[in-house]
């Protein structure tokens, strides 16, 4: 464990450590993901980098859920990194501000809902999982302009 995490002393400790390689690990999973792709296409890998990492990876994609510990600097400078790598992405395709929070928060829980029910499921049937994702996605991606647009509408 110290190899990875450092020196972890409490279950706090070791929540924070696997939160931060969580949040890390994430960051650079959707960066390889967006790699030479823009706009609507960038946020299509960065969902499916998302749901990849989650399935990969789900001690740390758990770890990361959570929100990162207001009183560890380290937690708050990697979920900080993490979230700017995602609102450039969205920002690129468009998505700003507020906008861009509500559609933080329907794609983590588009993930989230689609992960867990996957880990939960017969092993027979991940192609089926597979198909409804993309097709949930491209939903996603298709709905961030009415997104958009509905919140301007409510602000003007």
């Amino acid at each position: 464990m110290e190899a990875f995490f450092g020196k972890v002393d409490t279950i706090p400790q070791m929540k924070q450590a696997l939160a931060i390689a969580g949040y890390q690990g994430l960051q650079r999973q959707i960066e390889k993901a967006v790699e030479g792709k823009a706009h609507l296409d960038a946020v299509r890998a960065m969902a499916h980098a998302m749901r990849s990492f989650a399935l990969g990876s789900p001690g740390l994609a758990v770890a990361s859920f959570r929100d990162p510990d207001v009183d560890n600097s380290e937690s708050q400078k990697a979920a900080g990194q993490l979230a700017q790598v995602v609102l450039h992405v969205f920002g690129d395709a468009g998505i700003n501000g507020a906008v861009a929070r509500h559609a933080i928060r329907i794609l983590k829980s588009l993930v989230r809902g689609f992960v867990l029910n996957e880990m939960s499921a017969p092993v027979a049937r991940p192609m089926e999982y597979q198909k409804s994702y993309v097709f949930a996605v491209e939903m996603f991606v298709r709905g961030l302009t009415e997104l958009r647009d509905a919140s301007s509408t409510k602000e003007a």
